[in-house]
Formats: structure tokens, C-alpha cells, sequence
């Protein structure tokens, strides 16, 4: 019987710590997709997106945030295209080698711009007054394509971008609670900016890390997969789990004095240092 429970006890600890690897590589993909709605890229005209069977053409009206209505979809992808608006490459925001020109530069000579588009929204009147679409940085009005009319704004995408960029955030390798933008570092810190205070779309992370709290060092996928089958290890490193969203200007405030950072979708304030 005895050995029967050490066997149980094993093999649980197994199952959790396969299971916890799993969560902590990708906290919050599901909460990006369940319930909700997958939309696709038209890949021939990034102004069109397609929303359960149905394709909506996006507009260059907008919205604030306060008139979003239901979250029913996500995207969530950046979107590599041409100067005519085709699609040349397109990848998870969470798993993408790129976020600039700069860095498909010599895979794709053709890119003109990068264009992240995230989640999608009803309309806070009626979904039946079309959707509102993350692209860009911002809350962009979508109708049906076949409703579009000759003076309905089309989704301007051809302000060419920079192949170099500003507004580039990482998060600092060497220390996971900062941020790094060029050449300045921001610390991250506890305290949160509320939502009326968010200011323009700068850039998005979207990265889980699991990090050592002390040496605020990344935890490697091999050591977050080891086993500590003794015990005696367990309490001698703490860890933080961080998925990292996007980042926002804080309104009323200098961008290279603070920025606003989601973690955990949660805004935290990043101070530059």
C-alpha cells in the first residue's frame, strides 16, 4: 500500500510539473481565444479581415476606448505587407521573429510596413453597426465589405515606415522588471496606470517569461521542465511569471520619462532611468 502511494505521489508531481511548464510558456494564449471569435487577414488586401464567415473592410474612423463594446474576436498577429496591401508575411504576435522593417529587411525586400492587428470588438451600439478592430495602435471602425460606400475612409496603411524605430521596446535580458528602448532603460514598477490615463500604442511585447526574482534572470525552458524530485531545492528560488503586453505613452506624460506597460493585463508604469 505504501509503495502503491509513493508511486501515486510521483506521478502526480510529474502530471503537475509537464502541466505548469505547458501554462507558464503561454499564460495567456487562452485567454485570447477562448470564446472568441478567430478573424483572418484578407492576404491580397490588408484592409479586409474576415469575422465569422464574412469579410469587413476596416476604416480610417476610430474610436476611443470607453466606446468599445464586447470583445468577441482577436487577430493578433503582425503583418508584414507590400505598398499595394498584400500580405507578405503574418505571425503570432506571441511567437514572432520580427517587429520592424529593420528585421526582415534582407528576407523581404518588398516589405513597406509592419502593421500589428489585435483583437476585435463590437460596436457599443450594435454589432449590426459592424465591429472595431486593434490595428495599429488603434480602435479602427469595420463594416461589411459589400456595405462599403465610395465615401467610407479606407484603413490609410501607405504612410511608409522607418526601418528603424524609436518606439521599440524589449525587455532588458539581463533583468526581466526593465524595459529597453534604444538606449534607454526603463524599470518597471508596481504601481498601475488606470485605463483613462493610457495614451497612444507604442509598441507590443506580447512574451511570456518566467524569471528567478532575485537575480531577475529568464528561467530556461530545460530548467522550468527539471523535476525536483528531493524537495530540497524548492524553496531556494522563487519565481515570477510575466507576460508582457502592450506598450502605451501615459497621457500628460513624456514618453522618455515614463511609458505604461502591460504585465499580466494589468498597466504598470516603466520609469526611465
Amino acid at each position: 500500500m505504501k509503495k502503491r502511494t509513493i508511486i501515486f505521489i510521483l506521478f502526480a508531481i510529474l502530471a503537475s510539473g509537464l502541466l505548469l511548464g505547458c501554462s507558464i510558456l503561454s499564460p495567456k494564449i487562452q485567454q485570447y481565444s477562448t470564446n472568441k471569435e478567430k478573424c483572418y487577414i484578407n492576404s491580397d488586401n490588408v484592409t479586409q479581415f474576415i469575422y465569422k464567415g464574412k469579410s469587413y473592410t476596416v476604416l480610417e474612423d476610430t474610436v476611443i476606448k470607453e466606446n468599445l463594446g464586447s470583445w468577441v474576436g482577436y487577430i493578433r498577429k503582425l503583418v508584414v505587407i507590400d505598398k499595394n496591401g498584400k500580405v507578405l508575411i503574418q505571425q503570432d504576435t506571441e511567437k514572432a521573429t520580427f517587429k520592424t522593417l529593420s528585421d526582415i529587411a534582407n528576407k523581404e525586400p518588398n516589405a513597406f510596413a509592419v502593421i500589428p492587428f489585435l483583437n476585435v470588438y463590437e460596436s457599443k451600439d450594435s454589432i449590426e453597426k459592424g465591429l472595431i478592430v486593434d490595428a495599429n495602435g488603434k480602435y479602427h471602425k469595420a463594416v461589411y465589405t459589400e456595405a462599403v460606400k465610395n465615401s467610407d475612409n479606407i484603413f490609410y496603411y501607405k504612410q511608409k515606415q522607418s526601418v528603424t524605430s524609436d518606439g521599440y521596446f524589449m525587455v532588458n535580458p539581463k533583468n526581466c522588471t526593465q524595459l529597453i528602448s534604444m538606449y534607454k532603460v526603463y524599470q518597471i514598477t508596481d504601481k498601475t496606470v488606470p485605463d483613462e490615463q493610457i495614451g497612444k500604442y507604442i509598441d507590443i511585447i506580447a512574451k511570456p517569461i518566467v524569471f528567478d526574482k532575485e537575480t531577475k534572470m529568464e528561467i530556461s525552458q530545460k530548467d522550468l521542465g527539471q523535476i525536483n524530485w528531493s524537495g530540497k531545492e524548492a524553496n531556494k528560488q522563487k519565481r515570477e511569471n510575466w507576460s508582457y503586453g502592450e506598450v502605451h505613452a501615459i497621457q500628460n506624460v513624456d514618453v522618455s520619462n515614463s511609458v505604461a506597460v502591460e504585465i499580466n493585463s494589468k498597466y504598470r508604469i516603466a520609469i526611465c532611468q
